[in-house]
């Protein structure tokens, strides 16, 4: 039985989760789970799967705190967006797994986050479904050479600029593979998404840039892949669900039986793509915050956490989404990012710098 902390969970990443936990009984018990906007939804679930412990997220609240409260095994952080990093150090600080759906922790945390779970006997276990095909792929092995990130392209693979120009907010919720919160599935037309998972890989994995190379993949069913120094490829296949990563996640070492379809292979085709720069520019983004690292992935996230807002609320069109990410990563200026306080000055700064954008 383990004890599990479920943060976010009345999100995607939650249901699936709940889900998970409600038909393996005997393997898993919730122990303490957070909601932002649906605590009210959050309530009924805690009385449906007698839940001890609540944390409404927007008051005033100690991540730490409440985790030493709810003395789990091992914490799920499915919350969205920049607030998730503060339940990761607090995880990382008490020594206790995290499985991390919040990839925005380890975008901003980097290696500082790393080495308080280096430093405190915790593991950090990949929820996204790339990276835990990254994860499996590897299986522990250091003799690589490069790892394949897959991505479906969104709902816009195929598309230029001119035909982007005039998307709604209802057209780039519609993503044709994956059923996700609004903010990732901007993140995924845009693919924003993608320049995270690429930071969030290098600190999962220790890569450089040079070692990523990204691919579309529009059926969404080779999840990543690994080449090693032989030149022989390992891919981790399974059709899109997030049930998947979830329970390898929550069940590490061991692999159990979950309600998802084997792949059936039989007339399946498979197809790889180059990633358009040009009409997606946040790829060409990705390139100069990578190249400098340091401030520059927090500055990224900070302001398309900004600016996927004002689009979702109906105040910026698709197109200059890529335009003020473009702006805010030019008037970026270099800085060591050398203490966890460092992190959200520099995410707070950033923050005011999109909004002084807005403004104009």
């Amino acid at each position: 039985m383990r004890k599990i902390v479920l943060l976010g969970a009345t999100g995607s990443i939650g249901r699936t989760t709940l889900d998970l936990v409600r038909r393996n009984p005997e393997k898993f018990q919730i122990v303490g789970a957070s909601a932002h906007s649906n605590f009210g939804e959050l309530e009924k679930i805690a009385s449906k799967f007698q839940i001890p412990n609540l944390l409404d997220t927007r008051g005033e609240f100690s991540a730490t705190e409440f985790l030493k409260k709810c003395e789990p095994d091992i914490v799920l952080n499915a919350v969205s967006g920049f607030s998730g990093l503060k339940f990761s150090i607090a995880a990382g600080e008490l020594g206790v797994d995290l499985a991390l759906a919040n990839k925005e922790s380890l975008v901003a945390g980097g290696e500082l986050l790393t080495e308080i779970f280096r430093k405190n006997g915790g593991k950090i276990l990949p929820v996204d479904s790339e990276h835990s095909a990254i994860f499996q792929c590897l299986a522990g092995r250091s003799d690589f050479e490069k790892i394949f990130l897959t991505c479906s392209g969104g709902p816009f693979f195929g598309k230029n600029s001119a035909e982007l120009s005039q998307i709604s907010v209802e057209q780039a919720l519609a993503h044709p593979r994956w059923k996700m919160g609004a903010k990732i599935s901007v993140d995924s037309a845009t693919l924003a998404n993608k320049v995270l998972e690429v930071f969030e890989a290098m600190h999962l994995f220790s890569l450089r840039r040079d070692q990523i190379e990204i691919l579309i993949h529009p059926q969404s069913i080779v999840h990543s892949m690994v080449q090693f120094r032989d030149s022989s490829v390992i891919a981790q296949i399974s059709p899109p669900t997030m049930e998947l990563p979830i329970s390898l996640a929550l069940n590490f070492p061991e692999k159990i039986d979950t309600d998802c379809p084997c792949q059936n292979f039989k007339n399946l085709n498979l197809s790889f793509f180059e990633p358009d720069l040009e009409t997606f520019r946040t790829l060409k983004i990705l390139e100069i915050c990578a190249e400098k690292m340091q401030n520059f992935p927090i500055v990224f996230n900070a302001a398309n956490e900004i600016f996927v807002a004002e689009f979702l609320a109906g105040n910026l069109k698709f197109l200059q989404i890529f335009e003020l990410l473009e702006r805010a990563i030019s008037e970026t200026k270099f800085e060591s990012v050398d203490s966890i306080k460092k992190i959200f000055e520099i995410d707070e700064r950033a923050r005011k710098m999109a909004i002084t954008f807005l403004k104009k």
